[in-house]
Parts: structure tokens; C-alpha cells; sequence
């Protein structure tokens, strides 16, 4: 069964999830690394823009913090991502890292991991907010699941479905794709 709201629906568990968060304070910190690659597979990216509206409506939102891996200004990719950001902006605090360059052989391999940096930003803000909204689906943030949890506050992960580890699956989440029509 699912739930109609302007000719565009929720699945129920989805719509569970968004109304627990009625009056609780919001954090929300998101993982490009792990939605880059989804973001190629899916066709199609967030709006931050609606995004935020979307979530409003259901919380007290405090703050989305975008984290990013940077490339080099002589990377092909700079420029795409200097315009990616600058439209997000608006909507978002960004928080960035230099992209690494990995020599292996005759390849160079980038890395944007920024698993870090969102982990310490959720323990320096967890005393201000009731819940933390981590969109990603990457399952290195199962120890951070227990350490919220484990100071009385609330996790929930956020993703695309085919991009979400089995271990996320299992935990309360929401996927990005269930919700497309309001945040695309």
C-alpha cells in the first residue's frame, strides 16, 4: 500500500521513517564518494535544493553537510566539479578534502574516501541533534551507527537501493530512489 501526496507516492516503511522524525533536530551528512559511482549508475542526481525542502517538511532540519574530494585544478574532472558545487551551495554547507592520486604501475587511481572527516563531523555535532541522516551506503559507517546509538541518539542511512551494503539494508534507512519524484 502506498501513500499518495500530489500525484507522487511513498512506500509506506519510507513514509514510517520520515514521520518519526517529527520535531527532532536533524543532521544530515552525505557521502559524494559513495554517491558518485550511483549517481552514474542511476542517471539521474539529487537536487539539494528539493532535497531539503523534501526533508523539511518532516523534521527540524539543522544542516547538510556535503563532503567532497576535490581534484586538481590539471584533473579533466575540476571544472565539472567546481560547477556541481557551486549549484549546491546555496542549499548545503560543503566540506572538502584534496582528491589522492594513487600510482599503481602504469594507472593512476583516484581516491575521494572521505569516511573520516563525515565520521568526526557527526561526534563533534551528535550533542545538538536528535538524529543523524547519513546518506550513504557504504557499510564502513556501522561502527558510527553503534557509537550514535550508544549515546541515545538516532541513526538512519540513506541511499540508492542497488548502491546500499547488505549491512545497511538491515539497519532503518531510506532509499533515495523510493523518493525520486520529490527530490530529483
Amino acid at each position: 500500500m502506498k501513500v499518495k501526496t500530489k500525484e507522487r507516492t511513498i512506500d509506506n516503511k519510507t513514509k514510517k521513517i520520515l514521520k518519526s522524525l517529527k520535531g527532532k533536530k536533524v543532521g544530515i551528512f552525505v557521502d559524494d564518494a559513495n554517491l558518485y559511482h550511483a549517481y552514474r549508475n542511476y542517471s539521474w542526481r539529487v537536487d539539494w535544493k528539493k532535497f531539503k525542502k523534501f526533508i523539511s517538511k518532516y523534521c527540524d532540519l539543522q544542516f547538510i553537510k556535503y563532503f567532497v574530494a576535490i581534484p586538481k585544478k590539471n584533473d579533466p574532472s575540476y571544472k565539472g566539479t567546481c560547477r556541481f558545487l557551486k549549484y549546491i551551495k546555496p542549499n548545503v554547507t560543503v566540506e572538502t578534502k584534496l582528491l589522492k592520486y594513487i600510482k599503481t604501475g602504469a594507472k593512476v587511481v583516484k581516491k575521494g574516501d572521505v569516511d573520516v572527516e563525515i565520521t568526526l563531523s557527526v561526534v563533534e555535532n551528535l550533542k545538538d541533534l536528535d538524529c543523524v541522516l547519513l546518506i550513504s551506503g557504504d557499510s564502513d559507517f556501522l561502527k558510527l551507527k553503534e557509537y550514535v546509538i550508544n549515546k541515545g541518539k538516532e541513526i538512519i542511512f540513506s541511499g540508492y537501493e542497488d548502491n546500499m551494503a547488505w549491512e545497511m539494508r538491515q539497519i532503518k534507512h531510506i532509499y533515495l530512489n523510493r523518493i525520486k519524484s520529490f527530490i530529483s
